[in-house]
């Protein structure tokens, strides 16, 4: 039942992002697909919520105090950030996405996965929950006809192991955190469940049995079988490591910008309430995390700064993690959008190796 249950809940995944963009038909993919009265009211609604969350906080914090504080912030440190947040959006995650694709059996060159996924970066600033997502689906299927069901796969199967990655940072700060405590038990206990998912995840592979058995009893899809009898632990590995990258990173870009507002902490606090400011983030409510971060920063770091401070610390955390990758997005959206909606000269120029497309 359990195994019935998380099928039907994949397919039901696609089926919404069939109705955010027409993935049946990704030829009539156009910005009337996302100008439509339901996707305004998404639009409208998410923009809403950080606007209603960043008034209520700006109610509670005056914003000359935000601007002093960010007057003194260290450029050493705050440049620091920003290398970060290139390391993790421009190097990890690309690495990480172009081993993705390689375990749903298709391949991407370097400049076309920095292509893909910067230049989505821009169109996920457009729609709403992060739903922008399915244009990577539709990009493959149109450029590599990459089924949907291995697209859709392709971009969810790394937000479950940075998920991982993040609940295995945030146990592991918390054992240390709360020595001595009951409730490091509890952290030891969910660190040692993802330490070992991880490390079984990357040495083992699916067996053939296996397969052959859901295939049989459960009618698993022709897409999600082959993604079992071709899975691959070196790629895995790659793919782990490449999250411990991206999340790592980020976690680095909080410690780094709190610091360039003589903000300090331990390095289980960085660990425990860092990786929960991020898991936050995550969540699906706001354009780049805005209000949902800044919120989190000013509850879990409440210990260790004045409210000002840190208020000016998340947003400077959203301006290096989440805004300036958009920004650098920006680059590349006009030759992915060319691509995704059929341009031929953007067609020509890829087969022509050139690297903006």
């Amino acid at each position: 039942m359990l195994r019935r249950a998380t099928i039907s809940f994949f397919y039901n995944i696609i089926r919404v992002m069939q109705n955010n963009i027409n993935l049946q038909n990704p030829q009539k993919f156009s910005w009337e697909t996302i100008t439509n009265f339901r996707t305004v009211l998404r639009i409208v609604f998410t923009w809403l919520v950080a606007i209603i969350i960043l008034a209520v906080i700006f109610s509670r914090i005056h914003p000359a105090d935000v601007m002093a504080v960010l007057k003194q912030t260290d450029i050493g440190y705050l440049s620091l950030g920003i290398l970060f947040s290139l390391l993790a959006h421009v190097f990890f995650t690309v690495a990480r996405y172009q081993n993705m694709i390689r375990l749903v059996g298709c391949s991407l060159s370097w400049g076309e996965a920095l292509l893909l996924r910067m230049g989505c970066n821009a169109v996920k600033g457009v729609l709403p929950f992060k739903t922008g997502e399915v244009a990577i689906v539709a990009y493959m299927k149109k450029v590599h006809n990459l089924s949907y069901p291995r697209g859709v796969f392709s971009v969810l199967f790394g937000t479950v192991f940075s998920l991982m990655v993040l609940i295995l940072f945030c146990s592991a700060g918390g054992i240390f955190h709360f020595n001595g405590r009951p409730l490091s038990m509890i952290f030891v206990a969910v660190f040692l469940t993802i330490f070992l998912l991880l490390i079984l995840s990357s040495f083992r592979r699916v067996p053939s049995s296996m397969v052959r058995y859901l295939k049989k009893y459960f009618r698993l899809p022709e897409d999600l079988a082959f993604l079992m009898e071709k899975y691959d632990p070196a790629i895995i590995k790659n793919i782990i490591f490449h999250s411990l990258g991206i999340e790592g990173s980020k976690l680095i870009i909080i410690f780094v910008v709190l610091k360039s507002l003589q903000i300090e902490m331990s390095a289980a606090a960085l660990l425990l309430w860092g990786s929960a400011t991020i898991l936050a983030a995550y969540l699906p409510l706001t354009y780049w995390g805005l209000g949902v971060r800044e919120s989190a920063v000013l509850f879990l770091f409440a210990d260790y700064a004045a409210p000002g401070q840190l208020l000016a610390g998340g947003l400077l955390i959203t301006f290096v993690d989440s805004v300036l990758p958009v920004l650098l997005g920006l680059f590349f959206v006009k030759p992915f959008l060319d691509r995704l909606l059929g341009s031929k000269k953007a067609d020509a120029d890829m087969t022509a190796g050139n690297p903006e497309s």
